[in-house]
């Protein structure tokens, strides 16, 4: 047998021999199906399958073992500690007993997770069990270890039980070609970024991205807040910071979760804090419903963060978040977020949906409030204010109870230099700032004087905010020509507030052709938009329109194209109308296109849009989905 097979055979000894108790056993039970390997020999796919194979085996064995008589009737002499052995100090081996009193369905969930490095799926698959009761079962044996012990001693019991799993010591380390040390090294890292709140550099950049998101109109949403947490959330993600320590201690993409539909047109994304626990979901049909929700028209999912595991405090158990571990429509998030983000949960039982939504109903009645109404008088509506004009507010501002009984209410102010306050109105009536440190998660993205960044070799490197120029490549040489033209001319300068962050995107409506001569002559409309990056979407922030009469003349460097050598424009106000009836006049019923607005016409200008945007993400190679307009629902590209 290849020393690849052996030491696989050995690693998933483990998990058992902690159920047997026994070293000999363990040893015993590694000979026997070692040579139940030789005598079948078995054949594999892969390294993956004969890991998959032999845990399986190795459990069934121990299984067996553990229900013979000569077993349950051993004296339990053989219990004892060895002299000789002293993997752990006295407060390691309390935590370990801790561990073995979880029940041994959780045991083999946990170490199949955290040392084998399965996913929920392949956990499942392997023991023969409901993706769900898989997750349930992970989920409630990390809340029991983590009730009995500070959040310090409960990394330290998680190290341990990975030692304890993995192998039980230096021969077993030694077996494994040293993959003990390495597994309790890379499993260590893991538990103290997550114990102690640290971002994965993937949530450092997306707190980044949505801190540092512009703002068109208001500043970024707070949907929750108390004496602990400060939470806040825009298209692109969802921001907890914690008020105490300063810092931010967790992020959710609510792209991915797709609950980012904060100033959609018929479908809203609902987030508020009850409690302990924040909830998410998306409410749809908004003109239809007037607020009136049958039971087909319910959120079909709802998302559940609990935050009580992360206060450190015994008495904030939520009752809900114990019962919902069994409930087997309750899942935890997609892999991405199982690890990281373990209190966040996602529902599609109807009878819960319904109670949260019923909660939401009398949370946005009695909590959510117009701040421009609530803060007039104050810095939020004072145009005199010397910082006005850099700074917005959230739309609506939050009542909230404070712990000693106080009635508060707050809203969020944000800087064009991405810094954040919270600014609160006291129940005596006096107003407070408290500035929010969330700068240590930015890129200083928002200076505009830095267009690479410089890597570790000194080389450089474009910033990965910078979005690539529009160019048109296409067959339609007509469209290409206006297009070119639009961007050689100019039009782009127009619209570019943020040059090292932005592109201009044409998308001009061609209402005809005539020809002249050896000339073409384009009746269009030259739209064109700005668009910035936010994740997988181009936020639009500004645009226009130019109608226009062209005369497009062949080009005689270049066959089959064309090139721009007349201009005709309209003039603003007064002079649109007239413009347009001048270019027009010798060519009748040209002027009533350029005055269309039903909704064909409409149709026709978001499709030209729509195929350029997926022109230049695709000859780009973006990882773009939508294109949206500010308060208007996200048009796919794909």
């Amino acid at each position: 047998m290849s020393n690849t097979l052996r030491t696989i055979l050995y690693d998933g000894l483990p998990s058992e021999s902690s159920f047997i108790k026994n070293t000999q056993d363990a040893e015993d039970a590694a000979q026997t199906i070692f040579l139940k390997v030789m005598e079948k020999q078995p054949v594999f796919s892969d390294e993956h399958h004969t890991r998959a194979w032999l845990l399986t085996v190795t459990r069934n064995y121990c299984r067996d073992v553990q229900r013979s008589f000569w077993h349950r009737k051993r004296t339990d002499m053989e219990h004892l500690p060895e002299p000789s052995v002293e993997p752990f100090d006295r407060q390691e081996s309390l935590l370990f007993e801790i561990f073995q009193t979880l029940p041994k369905k959780q045991r083999e969930v946990v170490y199949l997770y955290y040392f084998e490095d399965y996913s929920i799926k392949e956990i499942a698959n392997l023991l023969e069990r409901n993706e769900s009761t898989v997750q349930s079962q992970l989920f409630a044996a990390r809340k029991r270890m983590k009730k009995q012990f500070s959040i310090s001693k409960a990394a330290t019991l998680i190290l341990c039980l990975t030692v304890t799993l993995g192998f039980g010591g230096i021969v077993a380390d030694a077996a494994s070609g040293g993959r003990t040390t390495a597994v309790i090294k890379e499993m260590g890292a893991r538990v103290q970024a997550s114990i102690h709140r640290l971002l994965s550099e993937e949530d450092r950049e997306l707190a980044n991205e949505t801190v540092t998101l512009p703002i068109q109109v208001y500043a970024s949403d707070l949907v929750g807040i108390n004496d602990d947490y400060v939470i806040l959330a825009n298209e692109r993600g969802l921001v907890i910071y914690d008020r105490k320590q300063e810092e931010v201690i967790s992020v959710l993409d609510l792209q991915q979760m797709e609950c980012n539909y904060l100033n959609a047109d018929s479908i809203a994304t609902r987030i508020f804090l009850d409690g302990n626990q924040l909830y998410l979901f998306n409410e749809t049909d908004l003109e239809q419903r007037r607020g009136k929700v049958s039971s087909d028209s319910l959120p079909k999912f709802a998302y559940i963060y609990n935050l009580s595991p992360r206060s450190g405090s015994s008495d904030s158990t939520d009752t809900n978040a114990e019962s919902r571990e069994q409930n087997l429509n309750t899942e935890l998030i997609f892999d991405k977020y199982i690890d990281n983000n373990e209190y966040l949960m996602r529902t599609t039982d109807a009878k819960e949906i319904q109670l949260i939504y019923n909660r939401w109903l009398d949370y946005a009645k009695n909590n959510i409030h117009d701040t421009f109404d609530s803060f007039y008088g104050t810095v939020v509506t004072d145009t005199e204010a010397e910082k006005y004009d850099c700074m917005s507010y959230s739309r609506n501002s939050l009542s909230w109870i404070d712990k000693s009984g106080k009635n508060m209410l707050s809203c969020l102010l944000v800087y064009d230099n991405s810094d954040y306050e919270l600014y609160t109105k006291n129940s005596d009536g006096t107003l407070d700032l408290q500035k929010l440190n969330l700068n240590f998660i930015t890129n200083n993205s928002n200076d505009t004087t830095k267009t690479n960044d410089t890597s570790p070799d000194g080389s450089q490197n474009a910033r990965s905010d910078i979005l690539p120029t529009f160019s048109y490549t296409g067959e339609d040489n007509v469209l290409k020509a206006v297009c070119d033209y639009m961007m050689a001319s100019g039009e782009a300068d127009d619209y570019y507030h943020r040059p090292d962050a932005s592109v201009y995107i044409p998308a001009p409506v061609i209402y005809g052709i005539k020809h002249k001569d050896n000339d073409l002559i384009v009746f269009c409309n030259l739209h064109g938009y700005y668009y910035y990056k936010n994740g997988n979407t181009l936020e639009c922030e500004s645009g226009g329109e130019a109608p226009a009469r062209l005369r497009l003349h062949p080009d005689a460097d270049a066959p089959g194209d064309y090139e721009v050598t007349e201009d005709l424009r309209t003039g603003d106000g007064s002079e649109y109308e007239k413009g347009i009836q001048e270019f027009c006049k010798d060519y009748p019923g040209m002027e009533k296109k350029y005055f269309s607005y039903d909704q064909s016409a409409t149709s026709e200008r978001e499709s030209i849009r729509t195929t350029l945007i997926r022109m230049y993400v695709q000859n780009n190679d973006l990882d773009i989905k939508y294109y949206k307009d500010y308060g208007w629902d996200p048009v796919p590209i794909q």
